[in-house]
């Protein structure tokens, strides 16, 4: 392998990097069938597991299912997925469309009256969500492949003018954003979404471009001191793509690709003062442009 970035990669980042592929290289599909993700969809996850296996060759072969970290997901519990009873009979909408997975027993009031919580980023990184929803949104790690250096003897580098010890590991950068307020949604109905956020419900918003500017309005009606950012997610790889995006809060780590998000992101111009808490935002009656359907 000519760029062999994965050599002495940590064990443990190697197994989380291994799931992280696998969660991706798997889709469940609307015949409620585990199989591919569709084959016209961009998708470098083979060539990521190919590397994997490069890698694991080296170290002896690949490792022992239980020492890899998965969220322990039953698709096919109580008789099969339950999109496959939320979706069924349901015909989605040839146009663009943005859903909404949740509980019934919120997802209704905001059909019925729009009201909307939109929580600060730092909200889904609690230990309490499930691993679907649970990132740290405000941080981006980056890590720098020193297996040339390590092949050379050094074990330190400088990065503007600072030196950094490795030792026998990468080099890992943190990048720290300010919080902000975020509002995900998915840009199609995918089966898995419904058990992986642990939801009975979605919302099928079938015109996108009149809900986000209802929604946006309304936050900023509230809080006129905020930029607003909204679109498909960039998912980046922290051993890649040190260049794929411009923007932190647009962008999320690769291991979540699957979930296909487009969010709105309200970002404080000023560095709030004080912890942000989440805002409730009423965007009128959607049940003219959106669609509830439920388990």
């Amino acid at each position: 392998m000519s760029n062999p970035y994965l050599l002495g990669c940590p064990d443990d980042r190697l197994a989380l990097r291994f799931h992280d592929v696998m969660t991706n290289l798997t889709e469940l599909g609307h015949n409620s069938l585990i199989g591919l993700p569709p084959i016209d969809e961009p998708n470098e996850f083979m060539r990521k597991f190919t590397h994997l296996l490069e890698e694991y060759g080296v170290r002896g072969g690949l490792p022992v299912w239980k020492e890899i970290p998965r969220q322990e997901v039953d698709y096919f519990a109580d008789g099969g997925p339950i999109a496959a009873l939320m979706f069924k009979d349901y015909v989605p909408p040839a146009g663009p469309i943005l859903v909404k997975y949740g509980r019934r027993e919120f997802l209704e009031p905001m059909l019925r009256e729009g009201v909307i919580r939109i929580s600060p980023a730092g909200y889904y990184g609690d230990a309490s969500h499930s691993d679907a929803v649970r990132d740290d949104e405000v941080n981006r790690t980056f890590c720098i492949p020193t297996w040339r250096e390590r092949l050379d003897g050094r074990t330190c580098t400088e990065i503007q003018g600072h030196r950094v010890e490795y030792r026998e590991d990468d080099v890992v950068l943190p990048l720290v954003v300010p919080d902000y307020h975020l509002y995900s949604l998915c840009d199609q109905i995918y089966y898995r979404m419904p058990t992986d956020f642990e939801a009975d419900a979605a919302v099928v918003i079938r015109d996108p471009i009149r809900f986000k500017q209802r929604m946006i309005s309304a936050f900023l009606a509230l809080h006129p001191d905020s930029e607003t950012l909204e679109g498909p997610v960039i998912y980046y790889d922290p051993y890649l793509d040190y260049t794929k995006f411009k923007v932190p809060e647009m962008a999320k780590h690769f291991g979540y690709a699957y979930q296909r998000e487009v969010r709105i992101v309200f970002r404080p111009r000023s560095r709030p003062t004080r912890p942000l808490e989440p805002v409730f935002v009423r965007i009128g009656s959607m049940e003219d442009y959106a669609d509830l359907l439920w388990a």
